[in-house]
């Protein structure tokens, strides 16, 4: 049943469309302010929202500028009393899909949201499909047709053992990563997210994933890597208002090295099995270095960590994070560590479990995820 969120002050008219949506079969949400609106997107996603022009505290024209900033790819339909050109355009022209005036036509008011949710799912159908070109261009030229079926099952071929989970909030996600050989001796670790989720963010994925792919292949540096990506992404990227965060690490099995960058990702984990010296037995793996898309002159630099046999090493996007509150977010990290640290012996398929564990304990009820949520676990032999 699809989602839509009703953002009126006006209770009368949210009374009179939710009776009319909600005959309709479909499930309604209402706020009455701007700040009830973000409140109500911030705890559960919608598939439309219905925006009033007129509201107490933010203009319509505003919150909808403010969502689309914010990657809010849902459609968005203008309710107004004042049915004018200028008005219609200024809608529109903030990132409104549809606009409507009061008084309006029910009838016609639940065609219109028919339409915008069946142009939404005709629009995933095409990314999915664009989708699954681009997997299977990445795989023939990588040689991983098997990969290309499940872009995201587990990879255990790249010289370390791993676990993975992916769970995208939509039909098609925002996240992605790849763990595969280049060489004999090397291997190719990439995680990353495109801002947002659904079709644009996976559009963006896609592309950023082939050029990765690709440069990893060309370059043997990791901030190489991602500072070429930067510079051939930002002119597209930029335009859009959107960037990527992204993790790019190459496993030397012969010198028993991870070399690593960061462009504003996640930074993962280091988890020691054996440490007998100072410090603690686990290691944030940071470097500075902007998300791609934001500026061509991003710079990156590159660190080493020589990690043992059975050590591991935890790779995660942004959605790790926020399947909790921001208040229960330091306190997720505290119990994450102890975690690692104390399912060492276990394998990696249930440490996995366990970690997916720990963010159903970390809530006040079932697990929600705000955003895509990737996590990888591997381990070194």
């Amino acid at each position: 049943m699809s989602r839509i969120l009703v953002v009126d002050d006006a209770p009368e008219v949210r009374r009179v469309v939710r009776r009319l949506l909600e005959g309709a079969s479909f499930e309604i949400e209402t706020a009455g302010t701007a700040a009830e609106a973000l409140s109500c997107l911030d705890s559960r996603p919608v598939d439309l929202i219905l925006l009033d022009l007129q509201l107490p505290d933010q203009s319509g024209t505003e919150l909808c500028r403010d969502l689309r900033r914010r990657g809010c790819d849902v459609p968005i339909v203008m309710l107004t009393a004042y049915d004018s050109a200028l008005d219609r355009a200024r809608g529109l022209s903030c990132g409104a899909d549809d606009y409507m005036g009061k008084p309006f036509n029910g009838e016609e008011l639940v065609a219109r949201v028919r339409a915008q949710l069946r142009r939404t799912a005709m629009e995933a159908v095409r990314v999915e499909r664009h989708l699954r070109q681009q997997w299977e261009l990445i795989h023939e030229g990588m040689q991983l047709a098997q990969a290309a079926q499940q872009p995201f099952a587990r990879c255990s071929d790249a010289g370390l053992s791993t676990a993975v989970r992916y769970f995208p909030i939509g039909r098609v996600g925002g996240d992605f990563y790849l763990f595969q050989r280049l060489d004999e001796r090397r291997s190719v670790l990439l995680i990353g997210d495109a801002m947002g989720h659904g079709v644009g963010s996976s559009l963006v994925m896609a592309s950023t994933l082939a050029l990765l792919a690709q440069l990893v292949r060309e370059f043997d540096s990791p901030a190489q890597v991602l500072e070429r990506a930067n510079h051939l992404l930002t002119p597209d990227l930029k335009g859009l208002a959107l960037f990527v965060s992204a993790f790019c690490g190459i496993w030397d099995r012969a010198a028993g090295a991870f070399r690593y960058s960061s462009a504003g990702h996640e930074s993962p984990l280091w988890v020691r099995r054996n440490h007998c010296g100072p410090g603690r037995r686990h290691q944030l793996l940071s470097t500075p270095g902007i998300v791609l898309g934001a500026s061509p002159w991003g710079g990156y630099s590159e660190d080493v960590i020589l990690p043992q046999p059975g050590d591991r090493l935890f790779f995660y996007t942004d959605g790790f994070t926020q399947a909790v509150p921001v208040e229960d977010r330091p306190l997720l990290f505290r119990r994450l560590y102890r975690l690692l640290l104390e399912t060492l012996d276990h394998p990696l398929e249930q440490q996995a479990e366990e970690l997916l564990d720990l963010l159903r304990c970390s809530g006040d009820g079932p697990l929600f995820l705000r955003d895509d949520l990737t996590f990888l676990v591997a381990e070194v032999p």
